[in-house]
């Protein structure tokens, strides 16, 4: 099954459950808001927008804005779109953020997403593309997870599966390459890391709490198969090395505008 595939299976699966285990995005969508503030968009576009939490954010602060939110899962937006009945001028649709339709072609005074860019094969070709359907005074504000997300969870399973086991975030865009892209599609431009923690009662809430949100380990053959003596073993190893069931989640927000201070 290819990348794009498996991530809308997975995602799709977790629709039901996501905002109920889903503790750290919600984070990040403030923080991207934080960075919102005293400006005025009248066209939004918003990339992943998942069940609609950010989405609501956005249709808050920005009352005389429309809005299009897409995400490639069709569980997801089918769940968005019950708390947006009514809202008339926000339109959820099924979507792949890296490869819009040719419907959604701008401007857009605005183009953001919260945790979803890190899942793109292209990111730079995406970026560029973004460029193209944006205003001449309009931005590209997104947040998106690192490669040394979950480090202790990724560190521990490569102890103890000999790297038999992998997460997605191993293929997460670096600080550096954000900042290779951006400086070749933008005037103005910047990266800021977060870094934001969770701590866990133990090792299976953090793995129900992953799966639960659509991320979960994988063998290099397939899914993670979990049995109470590994699970036990992991554990152990877990809190031998970093003390407590603590995830990090490293988050890089993103600006990119062909003019400064975008209004």
């Amino acid at each position: 099954m290819c990348l794009k595939a498996r991530l809308t299976q997975s995602f799709s699966r977790a629709a039901p459950t996501y905002d109920t285990y889903a503790d750290v995005q919600p984070e990040v969508a403030t923080c991207l808001m934080a960075r919102l503030n005293d400006r005025k968009y009248q066209k939004i576009l918003e990339i992943g927008c998942g069940t609609g939490f950010y989405t609501l954010m956005l249709a808050r602060k920005f009352v005389n804005a429309y809005i299009l939110a897409v995400d490639i899962s069709p569980v997801m937006v089918a769940k968005a779109r019950i708390k947006f009945a009514e809202y008339s001028r926000v339109c959820l649709e099924k979507a792949d953020g890296e490869y819009l339709p040719a419907f959604i072609s701008g401007p857009f005074d605005l183009i953001t997403a919260s945790g979803a860019l890190q899942w793109f094969e292209d990111l730079e070709r995406t970026i560029q593309q973004y460029c193209r359907i944006l205003s001449p005074s309009g931005s590209l504000i997104f947040a998106l997870f690192g490669p040394d997300t979950l480090f202790e969870l990724n560190k521990t399973l490569k102890y103890v599966f000999d790297n038999r086991v992998c997460l997605p975030v191993n293929s997460f865009p670096e600080e550096t390459t954000l900042r290779d892209f951006l400086s070749r599609a933008f005037n103005e431009w910047d990266v800021k890391e977060l870094s934001l923690s969770r701590t866990y009662p133990d090792l299976l809430s953090l793995l129900r709490s992953l799966k639960h949100t659509g991320v979960a380990p994988r063998m290099a053959t397939g899914p993670f198969v979990r049995t109470r003596a590994r699970l036990l073993e992991i554990e152990k190893s877990y809190r031998k090395h970093f003390g407590a069931i603590r995830a990090t989640y490293q988050v890089f927000v993103c600006e990119g505008s062909q003019s400064p201070n975008p209004q």
